[in-house]
């Protein structure tokens, strides 16, 4: 039947209708998407995008280091779906398992986390989530959720301006001794997993950063007890390698643990590291541990002065010099012990 004629007319018109409101609808839905595809490509990212909007994060509460290993597990679950969802397609290396951890070894974790959560944020044109700082002294485990659930808003901010609706369900778990060694695992993992989407893993700048704010909090420590430092630097070769830094590192550990000790302190557990593959990730992974006993210590000590962040300009940037300020650390922990044990 020819369209022209006259019982044809109605349903032609139909039709111009329907196809009018799909264009419409196709433009409506346009302008929706346009300003999330223009934040992905001043990143120069692909992004798949998903047509509903994502469910917004439940806050999740806890009176129990259960509760902070449900939450913790949700971070790197959800890490996972946004690496899904922007085709991350590197294979990370698992974090080492640490025995005996407490809330503020969780929240020092979270920190590093939340950092990188808020420099995706960044490259991905979403407003900018607060990183907090290290608290003053130790911290419970509700502080330590606190820590966590700003990073669970932080991708949730993340996934509603790139309209991702996937999210993940956990289990409650219940309490035990070993919940929040767990719960670290799970934040050292997220850490790991979420470089990728930042664009960069951490370098040795980044760690040097963090180990002159753990050296400025030394030097508080040794002003309050009144033990005078020696800062030079020792002469080291240039033959030092990571794993020499590493080794360093777990010195150290053993040194705060000494003198928590001397303190008349509760002594934190020494972190454990395979001393096989050693990247910049794990020694920075060993001075966030070192920093979190040296924030029990001041609280012990009372002291109510914030380490902030240390600007990374100007400092080494080679294993060499890393491994001199970590052999410095050492030998400040040293003086410390030998005043501690002497009063």
């Amino acid at each position: 039947m020819n369209d022209s004629a006259p019982e044809a007319r109605p349903a032609r018109r139909n039709r111009l209708i329907v196809a009018a409101i799909g264009r419409c609808g196709l433009l409506a839905l346009l302008a929706v998407l346009s300003p999330v595809q223009g934040y992905a490509a001043e990143a120069g990212i692909d992004v798949p995008m998903r047509r509903d909007r994502a469910t917004s994060q439940q806050p999740l509460s806890t009176q129990s280091s259960g509760g902070l290993l449900e939450a913790t597990e949700v971070v790197r679950r959800e890490i996972g779906i946004l690496r899904s969802e922007l085709g991350a397609n590197d294979f990370p290396a698992q974090a080492e398992s640490h025995q005996d951890r407490t809330p503020i070894h969780v929240y020092v974790k979270a920190l590093e986390v939340m950092s990188k959560v808020a420099a995706l944020q960044r490259r991905l044109g979403v407003p900018v989530g607060e990183v907090r700082s290290l608290p003053l002294s130790d911290v419970s485990a509700d502080e330590a959720m606190g820590a966590v659930q700003d990073i669970l808003d932080g991708i949730d901010a993340i996934k509603k301006q790139l309209v991702i609706d996937a999210s993940v369900e956990v289990a409650a778990t219940s309490d035990g001794p070993r919940m929040l060694a767990v719960a670290y695992r799970n934040l050292a993992d997220a850490s790991l997993l979420i470089d990728w989407l930042v664009g960069r893993e951490l370098t040795l700048q980044a760690v040097f950063q963090s180990l002159m704010a753990a050296v400025e909090d030394i030097n508080l420590i040794a002003t309050r007890v009144q033990v005078p430092l020696n800062g030079e630097l020792p002469e080291v070769s240039d033959q030092r390698n990571l794993i020499n830094v590493a080794q360093q590192a777990m010195r150290a550990a053993y040194k705060v643990a000494n003198l928590q000790t001397g303190l008349g302190m509760d002594a934190s557990a020494v972190p454990t590291l395979t001393m096989v593959r050693v990247s910049p990730t794990e020694i920075h992974d060993l001075i966030g541990i070192l920093r979190a006993e040296l924030v029990r210590i001041k609280g012990h000590l009372g002291i109510n002065v914030p380490t902030d962040d240390v600007p990374a300009a100007g400092f080494g940037q080679d294993s060499a010099d890393l491994f001199a300020q970590m052999l410095l650390v050492v030998r400040h922990l040293d003086q410390l012990v030998v005043s501690a044990r002497s009063q």
